[in-house]
């Protein structure tokens, strides 16, 4: 037994050492992002695979324990309370929301209907009831639903929400999870790295217009990463293991291509 004892300290302490590793690797980010805003914008309607949604809600009190301020906008309707419940039970203190609270989501004017018109936008953004949730140390989960001008509740593009939102506040990030690796491009492989204007043009069907809209309204950085992987999102933001696509805006998206040519490949890494 005393010989089995020793034979596992090493395993041990390799563990330990490699803990170690990773948290003295994550604190310049941690130190980095301290304070900082992030939307992230999770585009899946269900749950789907339970560790990748049990990890989601575990990295989100976490992120939000060592001091980010996060906004998650989530379009899973009565799922939004399971993950605010999945938020809280982790040690995080997530509070459930919709646009209509507060009236913090303004939708452009609309003629009288029966039903909410199709492709109705969002004109404004009034961050006071967000402001308050911040300071009081709270986590917002959004389900985007706003008051139209007549007065309806409308469903409102859950990316639209969460790019207003984001431009608004002038967030450090916009981190969007999908059901896919990354963007790719025509050949179907994941462009790792690119400017709002290459995402522009990889989006025919405009399906990337909300968060280039992001970008050029003062949004640092939109990352697009598989939702699917557990993980991820302590992955994306507290170390340089990305694997989905970072966007930058096109002035500095061109610098970070011109240095790049100046560093070698065991030296570049990716963008944090």
């Amino acid at each position: 037994m005393e010989h089995q004892d020793m034979d596992a300290a090493p395993s041990l302490n390799a563990l330990g050492r490699e803990q170690a590793r990773v948290l003295a690797e994550a604190l310049p980010y941690i130190h980095a992002y301290h304070g900082k805003t992030f939307v992230i914008d999770y585009e899946r309607s269900i749950a789907g695979r339970p560790v990748a949604w049990n990890s989601m809600g575990r990295d989100l009190a976490l992120l939000s324990l060592i001091g980010l301020r996060l906004i998650v906008v989530h379009r899973g309707g009565a799922l939004n309370a399971e993950l605010v419940s999945l938020i809280n039970r982790h040690g995080g203190r997530a509070v459930g929301l919709t646009g209509v609270d507060g009236g913090f989501l303004k939708l452009g004017a609309a003629p009288m209907r029966e039903h909410c018109p199709a492709g109705i936008e969002i004109t404004g953004v009034d961050a006071t009831l967000l402001q308050m949730h911040f300071a009081r140390g709270f986590l917002p989960v959004i389900r985007p639903l706003a008051s139209a001008p007549d007065g309806q509740v409308c469903p409102v593009d859950g990316g639209q929400v969460a790019a207003a939102i984001a431009a608004h506040l002038r967030a450090s990030k916009l981190i969007i999870m999908r059901d896919s690796a990354g963007l790719e491009d025509a050949e179907g492989h994941v462009v790792h790295r690119l400017s709002a204007a290459e995402a522009e043009a990889l989006g025919a069907d405009h399906s990337n217009a909300n968060f280039v809209r992001a970008l050029r309204s003062g949004v640092g950085a939109v990352h697009v990463v598989d939702a699917r992987r557990p993980d991820v999102l302590l992955l994306e933001v507290l170390t340089c293991e990305s694997r989905g696509s970072l966007v930058l805006p096109d002035g500095i998206a061109g610098v970070v291509a011109r240095s790049a040519q100046y560093l070698s490949p065991d030296e570049r890494g990716d963008e944090t």
